[in-house]
């Protein structure tokens, strides 16, 4: 039986008003969609005690203190939390004729300093989620919400908003016209368990996988027409990582280098899959940093599971919500959406040399740089799309090492004063180019 529809409840404080009525409206909208029990109790528990809280909440950080509050309740209405600063203002004394104590505000260093609100309440989130070292089995969003999970986020927001189709002939369904099929790389088949994964996923979820070299991600979805037996590359694409191969990229930046290469292969849902519990491993924190900024801040979908068997199971419901998806669309935007790439023109434009610029490699060694994130080198290169443009805009400002240091943080709200001194070493020494 489908959960009842919330009921709208007195709020403690008028502060929280609003962050409470964004979380019954996300409720209410959500179970249209008919979401698992779970999550319905999970933000049920959210609303109510959102409700019944006594201190006013300003910020996500605010948000993320209140019980029954986790990083994935946080996601789901980051995008409409009215923007606003934190409270510094003095705390006010009891005692009548006393001034209150004054807070000494902290310097702090413009490495820190985000550039807007929207980035400084994501940064916030992540910092806070580090500090209290959330437990993945506290937050793994298991299986059988992975459905919600992936489909949920919303599409609006990228753009041309619908996914995109394969063709579709005049009254044709699209069960009737294609075959999906779960393709995953021949690198990725978890060493000796692969023909077993494979059947596993098979069996129990009854649908075909394949195994294939991919050039870009560990596992697509391709739909096979059942007739002409052309496969178009639908607009998901999975990045599977263990947590100790996790810990391994970040460290060799392979890390941020994968994540660039998913960018800009041309499908729109990016799915992230980390695999084992971090808490054992030394490096558990930067995992779980890492894991924040690529879903909060890169717009990745980041799925977490506990083992292989997990795995299998998120891959195979995965497959089942991508079904579902193009079942449900497909009659309304086949004709209106942009067009799937076949399989073929999908590895040529992943694998073209052509594709890979002087711009592109030059963002690539731009990432290698301390405090350079992939959105902080992406703004460098729309304005220099070359090392020889940004050396020569450095000349410009005739040795004032100062205004050299801060040239880019002034250009973009993007690069932070970390970074833009930081680029400038790398690029500008004495005169001269250092970076060749």
């Amino acid at each position: 039986m489908a959960p009842a529809m919330p009921k709208q409840r007195a709020v403690h404080l008028p502060d929280n008003e609003e962050v409470a009525r964004l979380l019954l409206e996300k409720h209410r909208s959500m179970l249209e969609k008919d979401i698992p029990d779970n999550l319905s109790l999970t933000l049920s528990n959210a609303y109510r005690n959102v409700c019944a809280a006594k201190e006013p909440i300003r910020t996500l950080k605010d948000l993320l203190k209140i019980k029954g509050v986790g990083p994935w309740v946080i996601r789901l209405i980051k995008e409409s939390f009215p923007a606003s600063s934190p409270d510094l203002s003095p705390p006010k004394c009891k005692e009548k004729g006393k001034r209150g104590k004054k807070i000494k505000r902290p310097e702090h260093s413009p490495e820190l300093v985000c550039s807007n609100s929207a980035s400084m309440a994501s940064q916030e989130l992540i910092q806070l989620t580090s500090q209290e070292q959330l437990s993945y089995s506290s937050e793994v969003q298991t299986t059988g919400s992975a459905e919600f999970t992936m489909l949920d986020k919303d599409t609006s927001g990228m753009g041309n908003s619908k996914l995109a189709m394969p063709p579709r002939l005049s009254n044709e369904k699209f069960l009737e016209a294609y075959e999906v099929v779960l393709i995953l790389d021949d690198r990725e088949i978890f060493g000796s368990r692969g023909k077993r994964v494979v059947g596993n996923i098979h069996s129990k979820f009854h649908v075909p996988v394949e195994i294939k070299r991919l050039p870009v991600g560990d596992g697509i979805w391709i739909a096979r027409h059942r007739r002409s037996h052309t496969e178009y590359v639908l607009d998901f694409v999975v990045e599977r990582k263990s947590v100790t191969d996790l810990v391994s990229s970040i460290r060799d930046s392979r890390y941020k280098d994968q994540k660039l290469r998913l960018k800009k292969c041309g499908l729109r849902k990016l799915i992230y899959l980390v695999e084992g519990d971090p808490n054992p491993l030394g490096a558990s924190e930067s995992i779980k940093t890492a894991c924040f900024t690529t879903e909060i801040l890169e717009g990745f979908d980041v799925q977490r599971t506990t083992g292989y068997s997990d795995t299998e199971s998120t891959y195979g419901h995965l497959t089942l919500s991508i079904i579902d998806y193009y079942s449900t669309n497909f009659s309304i935007g086949a004709n209106t959406c942009r067009v799937c790439l076949t399989y073929d023109e999908f590895v040529k434009k992943c694998c073209d040399p052509k594709k890979l610029t002087v711009s592109d490699i030059f963002a690539l060694q731009l990432m290698q740089v301390p405090q350079v994130t992939e959105e902080t080198a992406i703004a460098v290169i729309e304005l220099y799309p070359t090392l020889v443009s940004l050396a020569r805009a450095y000349s410009m400002l005739d040795g004032d090492t100062p205004a050299q240091e801060k040239m880019l943080n002034m250009k973009s709200k993007m690069v932070n004063a970390g970074a833009s001194r930081n680029i400038f070493k790398l690029v500008w020494v004495k005169g001269e180019i250092l970076l060749t």
